[in-house]
Parts: C-alpha cells; structure tokens; sequence
C-alpha cells in the first residue's frame, strides 16, 4: 500500500484553531434514531438467520482450526439435546476475536469467542458457557428483550457515518457483543438455573456454571488493572452483557449442590487442552492489533492512538474506543471515488454529505493532507459534539476519524487532537517484527517452578505472571507439580 509522500511533523493545532472550530454548526440527528426501537421479531429463527452473517462480520468471521470447531460442536449439541428445544436446528460458532464473551440470538444461534475458550480451564468450563446461553434461548429472552441504546451502542451511529452504510449502523449494539445487552438480572438468574440443569442432564458436573462465572469475574478485574481503571466495569467482556450480581455465583452453586449427582463426572481437562493446543491468542493481525492506548495494523501498514483515558475495541469494519463517559472514537479506511479531490472536498462531496459543514480546516498530519472539522448533533436537548477528520492515505484511500462527546471543553479536544496527530505509516521492518501469538499447552518438569513456568512463557505483557495466572489459576493455590498441563504463550514462527 501507498504510503505518505512527505516525513513533516505533525502539526499541532493552535488555540486559535481551537477556538475557530470550537463553535460546530449543527446537523441532523436521524443517525441516532434506530437506536431507539425495539426488538420484536416474528420469527426467531428468520431474526437470527438474518443477523448471524453480520455477527459473524462484525467479529472478525469465523475462526477455524482443526478439529477445534467440531469440539465445541459437539459440546454445544450435547446440551442442547436435553434442552427443551432439541429439535431446532442449534449453530454453534466460535468467533475470531480476543473479546471474552459468548451470546446467543433467538432461534438456536450461539457464539463463544475464542478469547473466552483461551480463559476457560477445561471442557466443562465451555459447557457451563454455551449451557448458560442455551438456557437464553430456551427461556426465549432474546425475543422477549428491547433494543436498547447504550453508550456502546452509539458507536454504530458514528460508525453509520463512517461508512454511509445503514447496516453498520444497525450493528451498533453487536459490538463488542452488546446485541445482547439488557438481559434482567432474573432473566440472568433463569439462565444459570437452566444451565446447571442441562449440564447435569448432558453429563457434566454441575458446578462448571459456578466456575465458568468466577472465571469471568477474575477476567473482569484482571482487564480492569490492564487499562488502570480498577473498580470500573469494561465495557467489552462477559459481564458488560450478561449483568452480574454478587449472588450469580453463589445462586448457581447452591442449584448445583441442591442437584447433587451420585456420580464423579469429568471436567475433561487434557482433552480440552488438546483442542485449544495452538489455538491464536490475543488480537489476530490480520484485523490490527491493540497496545493499550495504540492501535497497530501490520498488514495495512499503520498506527495511532486512542484518546488518553480511552479503551479500544478492534472489529473488522472499524477500530471503537469509549472512555466509559459517554465520549467514544470510531476509525476506518475510506475509499475515495475521485482521487482528486482534496481532503476537505472529500469530506463535502463524498464522505459527509448529509451535513451542513463549516469551518473545515486543511492541514497536514505527519505530511499527509487531512482536513478537520466540527459539528454537533441535538438529542433530547443535549448536544453531541463531533470532531471529523480525513487524512490522505495515498491510493485513494482515506484514514476517517469521528469523535463523539457531550463536552467541547478544551482539555477533551486536546486529548482528541492528539490521537488523530498520531496517525502514522508503519515502516515495514516494524510491520514484519509483529508476530501472531498462540497457545502453547506445555508439561511440568520435575524441577520447576512458578517463576520457571512464567520465564518460557511469551512477553506480550508487563506483568507476565498475573496474566498466566489468569490462565492458569490453579497455581495460585498450588505448586506446579511433575507432568501437570498448563497453558503458555509463544510467538508463532
């Protein structure tokens, strides 16, 4: 791909600029509308067939690995043959993407990501998962729920905007999971109880409900103090979708001791540890890669960070970030129909044609030429502040970012100059340094230990050991013992 001509440095806007785009004009607020209507499909299974495709997108498609899929095929149907809907024709996928989640859509589609198979400890782990989402879809909460906007789900507007596409504003609410957004706590409750009963009808031992949920819980607080942000809820794992209470987990065990087998069931560890064997870890290069604050993208050759005090979510058809307060960040690539045009008639002619812009800066941003603007959108009386930006990409394509805040205040807009400013190609001997990382089922030996174990494992984080801890968390309690499995990272070859 064509990079940027020139090498300038990034130009800093004044406070004179600020102070000239700081008073946006205003626009429609249609895009915002569908994001308020409701959920009430005539049939179940017509509604998932029409989304699963666009979930299946939206996630990165479908990952595949050998042998992987029909594991988790075969546990999904393994419970839902005890269901009381084992005549629908229930899918099972698992998505390509590092979120940890699992959902389902009405009509017998259910999805784990391969972020969640990476955190689970064993087989019966999985099957408390898919038992909880098959207990969603039995118990019809997906066709009894409202859509509902939430902060998330505002993105798919901006990302409506992005695009000009009506079906990524629509998705909105898938990203990061959050189609499934709005389940009551009763309906959560229903779900567990469902899904303790299918697992021990299906073979497995009940308690994997209760220990699939503080698997999630301890995910939940390890990305907490990954973004620095401890005692505040991520808006992209298990829980931003399936609300927790504290009495989840202690409700799905008490059901589980109240349903007692007689017999010792397996959780199946060395056979789930065979299946996730080389499974991909964390983001998957080819859609762009997450560093904190930084996005890299090694195949389209480019780099930028989020806003300070953001957290980024990666899809295949634009790159989110949130702050947790309503501000959010969507990026794309554009494809520009006249190669011609400058930045900011691109904006006018091509890109933002539904608004009325003024005040469009030209500028240059690490020599590219790029145009800024500002706008603001009305909605129930509150104003919502748009920063836009185009930067020339080269072969016609066009870098797109929009900002989205309920404050022009100047330390938000400082922060948002800063992020785009950081726009810039990646060198390709940085591009070819960056290596996918894979899950790496070792041995103990005889003479290792815990800080043994954590040395041969991948460096793709700080703190090494809470992350395999994480992922291993019987050595928590325990001292690795001779022939125990565990899991560990590699860089692939």
């Amino acid at each position: 791909m064509t990079g940027f001509k020139s090498r300038r440095k990034p130009i800093l806007l004044t406070a004179a600029f600020l102070a000239a785009i700081s008073m946006p004009s205003p626009a429609s607020a249609d895009f915002m509308d569908n994001l308020f209507s409701v959920f009430e499909p005539t049939n179940e299974r017509e509604v998932g067939a029409e989304q699963h495709p666009k979930i299946v997108a939206q996630f990165g498609g479908e990952y595949i690995q050998e042998g992987l899929n029909d594991y988790v095929l075969d546990i999904g149907l393994r419970l839902a043959f005890v269901s009381e809907m084992k005549t629908l024709p229930w899918r099972f996928t698992v998505l390509n993407t590092p979120v940890v989640n699992a959902f389902a859509l009405p009509g017998g589609f259910v999805y784990i990501t391969r972020g969640l198979l990476a955190l689970a400890n064993n087989e019966a782990e999985v099957a408390g998962v898919l038992a909880h989402e098959i207990g969603h879809v039995t118990a019809r909460h997906g066709a009894e729920r409202q859509s509902r906007a939430t902060g998330i789900g505002l993105l798919g507007a901006l990302a409506g905007i992005l695009t000009g596409s009506g079906a990524v504003q629509q998705l909105g609410q898938q990203v990061g999971g959050l189609y499934i957004a709005g389940y009551s706590r009763d309906q959560e409750h229903e779900a567990d109880q469902l899904g303790v009963k299918y697992l021990g009808l299906a073979g497995y031992p009940r308690e994997a409900m209760a220990d699939f949920l503080k698997r999630m819980q301890a995910q939940s607080e390890y990305a907490k103090k990954l973004a620095g942000s401890e005692g505040k809820e991520s808006q992209f794992d298990f829980f931003a979708s399936h609300p927790h209470t504290e009495d989840r987990v202690s409700r799905a065990a008490g059901s589980a001791a109240a349903n007692a087998d007689n017999i010792d069931r397996d959780y199946g560890e060395s056979k789930f540890f065979s299946e996730i064997d080389g499974m991909l870890y964390g983001d998957d290069p080819k859609e762009g890669l997450i560093k904190g604050r930084e996005f890299v993208h090694p195949v389209l050759r480019f780099k930028f960070d989020a806003p300070q005090g953001f957290q980024l979510i990666n899809s295949s058809n634009a790159v989110f970030a949130v702050d947790g307060k309503g501000s959010q960040m969507v990026f794309d690539l554009g494809q520009m129909k006249n190669h011609s045009l400058s930045m900011a008639d691109y904006m006018t002619s091509e890109w933002l044609t539904k608004y009325k812009l003024q005040n469009i800066l030209k500028m240059e941003i690490n020599g590219a030429p790029s145009a800024v603007t500002k706008f603001y959108v009305e909605k129930n009386g509150k104003k919502i502040f748009i920063t836009a930006v185009a930067i020339d990409f080269g072969g016609g394509r066009v870098a797109r970012f929009l900002y989205r805040s309920f404050s022009a205040d100047k330390d938000m807009q400082l922060r948002i100059q800063e992020s785009f400013n950081s726009f810039r190609p990646l060198q390709y001997a940085e591009a070819q340094r960056i290596k996918p990382t894979l899950i790496d089922i070792k041995t103990v030996a005889g003479n290792q230990n815990l800080e043994d174990l954590v040395d041969g494992m991948a460096e793709i984080v700080e703190d090494k050991k809470a992350l395999f801890l994480l992922l291993n968390p019987k050595f928590e309690t325990e001292k690795p013992a001779r022939g125990q499995e565990y899991k560990s990272l590699k860089f692939a070859p």
